[in-house]
C-alpha cells in the first residue's frame, strides 16, 4: 500500500454538486435530492438510502446507488494513525471565553509530539452541555455565538453561527451587552447568527434536515440547540412512547454528528436534567438516556458554586479525564473567576 493510496482526500467532501459531478446520476433526479438540503458531495456520501428517499422523494434503489457513488467519491480507505495524527492536529478549537474552562478541554502536552496545545471546543465534534434551569447552560451558549464569529488567532472559528431555539433563549440584547463590554460590534455579531425556532419536535428534525444547505451557503461555523429535549420530553409522556421519542431523537443527533464532520463546524446542544431516585452520587441525571449519552463527542455538566461562580465538569472525552474548572458570568459573558467585574443579574 503506497502512500498515495493511503493520503485522506481533504477537499473532496466540500465539492458543491452540479450536473455531471457525480458519475452514473441522472441530473433531473439529483435536482430533487439538492432540493430535500443535499448540497455537497460529503452531505450526500453521509446519508442513509431510508433517510434519503423520506426526505427527497427519490426511489430507494436510486438513492442507494447514489450514496455509494459520492462515497467512492470521498471515502478516504484505509490510513496510517500518523495520518489521522495530521488531520486532527490542525483542527480548530472555540474559546470559551475563560482561561480555566478552555485548559480542561485541551490535549496533554506531550514533548516531541504536541508542543503546544490549545485549549477550547473542538471542530468536527458535538458537544453536550448539561445543567440544571439557572446553571448557565445558555448564558454559555451566548458567549459562544459571539466567541465563533471571532478570528482564528483570537480563538473563534471565523464563520457565522445557527442558532436553533426550543425554548425561547436567544436574547440579542445580552449579545449587545457581552458585545459592547468587550469592544466588538453588536450588530454585526448579531448579524453573523441566524436564528430559527423550533415549534415542536418534527420541526426541529426538519431544520436539522436543511441544515446542510445553511452550511454550504452561510459559512456556518457553529451549530447550537437550545435546548435539545425540550419539546421531546413534553411530547412524547410514559413508557408507551418512549421508543417513537429515542428514535426521533437518535436522527436528530446522528444527522447533527454528520453535518460536523461534513462541514468542518462544531455544533453543541444544551440538554435539561431530572432527579435520579438512586439514592446516590449525583442526585441530577441528564434526560435522553443511553441514545442522547453515546452520541456526543464531548460531555460537559455545569453546576453552580459558591458566591455566584459555575463549575464545569467534562463528563465524556475520547482524551480527556474527568476534570473541573470554575467561572463566573458577567456583564463581559463569561470569564475566569478571579479580579473580575460583578456578576451579571
Amino acid at each position: 500500500m503506497s502512500e498515495d493510496e493511503t493520503q485522506p482526500i481533504e477537499t473532496t467532501k466540500q465539492i458543491t454538486i452540479e450536473e455531471g459531478i457525480i458519475k452514473g446520476t441522472s441530473w433531473p433526479t439529483m435536482k430533487k435530492v439538492i432540493a430535500s438540503g443535499i448540497n455537497t458531495v460529503g452531505d450526500l456520501a453521509r446519508q442513509t438510502p431510508t433517510t434519503l428517499k423520506e426526505q427527497s422523494g427519490v426511489g430507494l434503489d436510486t438513492c442507494e446507488k447514489y450514496i455509494n457513488a459520492a462515497l467512492d467519491m470521498v471515502n478516504e480507505g484505509v490510513i496510517t494513525g500518523e495520518q489521522l495524527w495530521n488531520k486532527i492536529k490542525n483542527y480548530k478549537r472555540l474559546t470559551t471565553g475563560s482561561h480555566a474552562v478552555d485548559e480542561i478541554l485541551k490535549r496533554p502536552s506531550l514533548e516531541g509530539f504536541i508542543e503546544e496545545a490549545r485549549g477550547g471546543i473542538e471542530e468536527h465534534t458535538t458537544t453536550e452541555v448539561i445543567g440544571e434551569n439557572g446553571s448557565g447552560k445558555t448564558q454559555l451558549m451566548h458567549q459562544l455565538a459571539i466567541n465563533a464569529q471571532l478570528l482564528i488567532e483570537e480563538g473563534g472559528l471565523n464563520g457565522k453561527v445557527v442558532w436553533i431555539d426550543t425554548e425561547n433563549t436567544l436574547r440579542p440584547e445580552r449579545i449587545a451587552e457581552i458585545c459592547l463590554a468587550r469592544g466588538y460590534d453588536p450588530h454585526k455579531i448579531l448579524s453573523g447568527i441566524i436564528y430559527e425556532e423550533a415549534l415542536h419536535s418534527l420541526h426541529l428534525q426538519s431544520i436539522v434536515a436543511k441544515l446542510p444547505r445553511l452550511c454550504h451557503d452561510y459559512n456556518i461555523k457553529l451549530v447550537i440547540v437550545d435546548s435539545m429535549m425540550a419539546h421531546l420530553r413534553s411530547e412524547y409522556i410514559g413508557r408507551g412512547s418512549l421508543a417513537d421519542r429515542q428514535q426521533l431523537l437518535n436522527d436528530i443527533l446522528q444527522r447533527l454528528g454528520k453535518i460536523a464532520q461534513a462541514h468542518n463546524l462544531t455544533v453543541i446542544y444544551t440538554n435539561q436534567v431530572m432527579d435520579s431516585p438512586t439514592g446516590y452520587g449525583n442526585p441530577l441525571k441528564a434526560v435522553g438516556g443511553h441514545i442522547m449519552g453515546h452520541a456526543s463527542t464531548l460531555r460537559l455538566f455545569i453546576r453552580k458554586g459558591r458566591s455566584g461562580t459555575r463549575i464545569i465538569k467534562v463528563l465524556k472525552s475520547p482524551y480527556m479525564p474527568e476534570r473541573e474548572a470554575t467561572f463566573r458570568i458577567t456583564n463581559r459573558g463569561i470569564e475566569d473567576v478571579e479580579g473580575k467585574e460583578e456578576d451579571a443579574p
